[in-house]
């Protein structure tokens, strides 16, 4: 039999389903710096409150599960060399607290649902059901609710200012910058101009801020030369990406 952790690590994220997605990342990680008791948690968690929800994809793939992006995350940081539990249990649960507050109390423990938004709830029972670490990540990374009458470039000013804020934190950097690659890099797949044309102002001066922080954090995140060099290359192609017409 061949080895399957190869398969899958010649496997590109775009063309991998949820549950190829899962035995890849059971493959990557360290079994020996990683929990993955936690890890798995985090995951199992996160799919039961993604469950209803589909995702806009790429033009060959216009419609996926949206657990496929968080899972896609996962595996984007361990294949950079990510070993910090906490890290990758919220980016598994970036966007829970942010689109599926309820989901997680109606899954954790359904008497503590109110009328209400339900994200603090939520983020507290992620506290004492995963770890308090990566409840403050995902709160960290959960973006604030905008102004309704804000124009356009103002909530994209109002993105840019939250990401550069929180992204100085290595940890939460690590989060975003997983979230921000596959949310930005999808962009040129889009058949819709308008709508790329939208999404490519919104995160074309992002790129920088990332650019910014990662200058600042390097030494801080945990990483090898190889991965540090992966999220430059990186960078640099998002930001010629979304730079060109």
């Amino acid at each position: 039999m061949n080895n399957l952790g190869s398969i899958f690590r010649a496997t590109k994220l775009k063309d991998m389903d949820s549950a190829a997605l899962v035995f890849a990342i059971l493959h990557e990680i360290d079994a020996d710096r990683v929990d993955r008791t936690q890890l798995r948690n985090a995951l199992e968690l996160a799919t039961a409150a993604h469950l209803s929800q589909k995702r806009i994809g790429r033009a060959a793939y216009p419609v996926d599960p949206y657990i496929v992006h968080p899972l896609r995350n996962v595996l984007r940081l361990t294949r950079l060399g990510c070993t910090d539990t906490d890290v990758l249990s919220a980016t598994a649960l970036h966007d829970t607290v942010e689109d599926q507050p309820r989901e997680i109390v109606s899954i954790l423990d359904e008497s503590r649902l109110s009328d209400g938004p339900n994200q603090q709830a939520a983020l507290d029972l992620i506290t004492e059901h995963i770890s308090p670490e990566t409840s403050r990540l995902v709160a960290a990374v959960t973006n604030p609710s905008t102004d309704a009458v804000q124009s356009k470039a103002e909530k994209n000013a109002a993105y840019a200012a939250h990401v550069a804020e929180v992204i100085k934190d290595p940890k939460v950097f690590l989060v975003k910058f997983a979230d921000f690659v596959d949310n930005a890099g999808s962009v040129k797949y889009l058949e819709d101009e308008t709508k790329r044309a939208k999404l490519a102002a919104k995160y074309a001066p992002v790129v920088d801020r990332f650019i910014a922080a990662l200058n600042v954090n390097r030494s801080l995140l945990g990483l090898d030369q190889n991965g540090l060099d992966a999220i430059d290359d990186r960078l640099n192609a998002l930001s010629a990406s979304l730079t060109t017409p």
